[in-house]
């Protein structure tokens, strides 16, 4: 029996999983944007879970943003959330249930999850990208995530893509893809065709009311995510791409757009368009996956 959990900027989650892959309910708690209300919520949420799984807790997965020190169990100095680094997250696992956890970076995780139960399942090589505050990546080949010599793998999000976008990345630099394709960037674009919304569920509404103004947005977004699309399959030549994270709910409106945009930018290579992008048939679920993956072959 697992424990898998995946700690983010704004909520932790986790459920138990067996090894036949059934899984419990998936539990969400807000994680207080401190390191004292991180440690509690970890604390209760793994707890709850090992009340509600139906056998002994053999194994703990912690999914979680980073940069993390996967050896040590440290957080080094996290871009979304600076209230962690230095913090010690595998010894303190240990000492409050006597498990050492297994640790992954979140984003490599939830692209070992899509090959694993999700969008790509079966596939052995992809590229998944997750949507959301961040924009997350991970590279797997054969079956593994690839890490070049980075130990939470390639960080794709800060390609550069362009100077028009004027904002500051985490990462200090203007231009990162990430500034071109998270939550904010969609916000502002809806605030740059008239539409203010306080948050993205403002826009699922409208999207449902078939908003002229809103449909344009998705697409004008897909146009941003194909032309990134096409470079990340120049570079890597993988052809099976998984779209993750909280926007990836939203690819019905703009996975057209993407599409297009990508075969355009391809027209003179199109051995290079991707077979499948697919987005994860519950976001949610992609990093947990990923983390019962992972522990299976331990």
């Amino acid at each position: 029996m697992f424990i898998c959990v995946d700690l983010g900027g704004s909520n932790v989650r986790g459920t138990w999983m067996d090894r036949s892959g059934r899984f419990g309910a998936v539990i969400n708690l807000s994680r207080p944007r401190t390191l004292d209300g991180t440690r509690k919520a970890l604390d209760s949420l793994i707890h709850e879970l090992m009340r509600e799984a139906p056998g002994k807790a053999e194994k703990i997965g912690i999914a979680s943003a980073g940069p993390l020190n996967l050896g040590r169990g440290v957080y080094l100095d996290p871009t979304n959330m600076p209230e962690l680094k230095g913090f010690a997250l595998s010894a303190y696992i240990h000492e409050l249930f006597g498990i050492v956890p297994l640790l992954e970076n979140d984003a490599q995780a939830a692209a070992l999850g899509e090959i694993y139960q999700g969008g790509l399942r079966g596939e052995k090589d992809a590229l998944v990208f997750t949507l959301g505050t961040g924009l997350g990546s991970g590279v797997i080949i054969s079956g593994r995530i690839w890490r070049g010599k980075l130990e939470a793998g390639p960080e794709l999000g800060h390609i550069y893509l362009g100077p028009g976008r004027k904002k500051v990345c985490g990462c200090g630099q203007m231009g990162c893809a990430e500034t071109w394709l998270n939550a904010r960037a969609l916000r502002d674009m809806a605030g740059e065709n008239g539409i203010a919304l306080e948050n993205l569920r403002e826009l699922d509404r409208l999207l449902e009311q078939h908003s002229l103004k809103a449909l344009q947005v998705l697409s004008g977004y897909g146009r941003r995510l194909g032309l990134y699309l096409s470079q990340m399959v120049s570079i890597f030549g993988i052809k099976n791409i998984g779209l993750g994270g909280g926007l990836s709910s939203l690819a019905p409106y703009f996975l057209d757009s993407a599409r297009s945009t990508l075969e355009h930018r391809l027209a003179a290579r199109p051995w290079l368009i991707p077979e499948k992008i697919e987005p994860a048939p519950d976001p949610q679920l992609s990093a947990l996956w990923g983390m019962a993956y992972l522990m299976l072959r331990e």
